[in-house]
């Protein structure tokens, strides 16, 4: 890390973002200071994300194509002085972007909700606009122009959604797509220029270079990912209910009558600003039901060398369980179980993220049941829920590969195997995949076409 005391230059960067996917808000723990916490202001009328969080978003996209020049970002000791990149907090101001999203873990013995496994997560609908502001100080050692590149070819990894922020990574959240960047270079020998430092209005940007993500040619990806574009539909004369317990706010006019349950509806910015209710099905739900479950039935029906007998938090193959003997917390290095090497555990992250899929073309209707005694065949409850009749929707899973090429390649090679069960359904028993709140009786899908894979963000060829 070189001395940022002798440096006579800055790199200035401000890039236009955008949400490309919903925002989870105050996913730290609460004793901790995480790179990923993202908050509301006093008020509730600002979201504040902090410098560090920028920061670490910047180093972690950086150590996708360069590790040594990661490595300058963010590390402080005695003897290397401290970060020479400096990023601004932003305070984004708020209307009604911000939702409350209710979820349910669930049972991976069952497949279903578990018991008392309610939450609720803090959302920010996908399409709001943000604004990342940096200085780069440039110490004589550093290479004004590949310093200068470096920093635009990680906002070409940011835009391509392996790096996010705010946390729920596995979920899709806190992707960002990048608009435009301006950057100059700022002389600290100049005293003029010098007033220029901490500011990042038009003004003092009026004279940067502004380039659009076209302008940024594709990095030499060291440590690559692969995304899987999936487009799918509710097979015909199913019905699909991801529920909620209230229906969208801009949406009661369009009820008759108002079921117990209704159909999810998430909300995303549209492009004159404003906020609009669509029916959706979240890649938490996706991920867990539909990829999840599945693919860990097969793995147990191959037997205990690939997956471990714990439906726990925690992984419970005999590595993991001799690591915990010496180091009382955690899964081992050597892990063997593909459940949680995939998917992850209590002890370590997974490798798979999926995104959420908002519903197009939507047919709705409401369908009251009665709850029957199985004793007496008496009444004992009259009840209804709005189901999903139709509807087409698509989702991107993405798959790191850094550190973990085989793990993941063999995943790759298990969704596309699951994709074409699903495309057909001649191809498995009829309804074998579903989805959804009442999926022992509905809410069966089926994929439209080829699912599209994508090498780091780019499709072959």
């Amino acid at each position: 890390m070189a001395d940022i005391l002798k440096s006579k230059k800055v790199i200035k960067g401000s890039v236009s973002l955008y949400l490309k996917t919903p925002l989870l808000l105050k996913s730290g723990y609460d004793d901790m200071f995480s790179d990923s916490t993202i908050e509301k202001t006093y008020d509730d009328e600002h979201i504040h994300i902090n410098g560090y969080v920028w920061a670490s978003l910047i180093r972690r996209c950086a150590d996708r194509i360069d590790e040594a020049f990661s490595n300058t970002i963010g590390k402080y000791s005695e003897t290397d002085g401290v970060s020479p990149l400096w990023c601004e907090p932003s305070f984004i101001p708020l209307k009604s972007e911000l939702y409350i999203r209710p979820g349910n873990a669930i049972d991976r013995k069952y497949a279903t909700g578990k018991e008392g496994a309610l939450f609720n997560d803090e959302i920010v609908a996908p399409g709001l606009k943000l604004k990342l502001h940096w200085n780069f100080f440039l110490s004589p050692e550093y290479d004004e122009d590949k310093i200068k590149d470096l920093l635009l070819k990680t906002l070409w990894v940011l835009n391509a959604g392996i790096e996010n922020i705010g946390g729920g990574w596995s979920y899709g959240m806190g992707r960002l797509g990048v608009e435009n960047v301006r950057i100059k270079i700022l002389d600290l020998t100049n005293e003029k220029e010098r007033l220029h430092l901490w500011r990042f209005d038009d003004e003092t940007l009026k004279d940067a270079q502004k380039l659009s993500l076209l302008d940024i040619k594709m990095p030499d990806i060291k440590k690559p990912w692969e995304t899987i574009h999936v487009e799918a539909s509710i097979l015909p004369g199913q019905m699909l209910t991801i529920s909620s317990s209230y229906p969208a706010f801009d949406t009661y006019e369009s009820y008759a009558e108002y079921p117990d349950s209704f159909v999810y509806q998430g909300y995303r910015i549209d492009e004159n600003g404003n906020l609009k209710a669509e029916h959706l099905i979240p890649g938490r739900t996706i991920r867990q039901a539909l990829l999840s479950v599945p693919l860990e039935r097969k793995l147990r029906t191959i037997g205990k060398d690939v997956i471990c007998d714990s439906l726990a938090s925690f992984c419970e193959c005999d590595k993991c369980r001799e690591y915990r003997k010496k180091n009382k917390s955690g899964d081992s290095p050597q892990c063997v179980c593909l459940k949680c090497l995939w998917f992850g555990s209590g002890g370590k992250g997974g490798i798979i993220a999926v995104t959420d899929a908002f519903v197009k073309d939507v047919d709705t209707k409401i369908i009251h049941r009665i709850h029957l005694c199985e004793h007496s065949m008496q009444n004992i409850n009259l009840f209804s829920g709005e189901y999903l009749t139709k509807g087409r929707f698509a989702f991107d899973i993405i798959i790191d590969k850094k550190d973990k090429e085989q793990h993941a390649q063999r995943l790759i090679q298990e969704l596309v195997w699951l994709f074409n069960q699903m495309t057909n359904t001649a191809n498995a028993p009829p309804g074998w995949y579903r989805i959804g709140a009442t999926s022992t009786a509905t809410g069966q899908i089926v994929i439209l076409k080829e699912p599209e894979i994508k090498k780091c963000g780019v499709i072959d060829g």
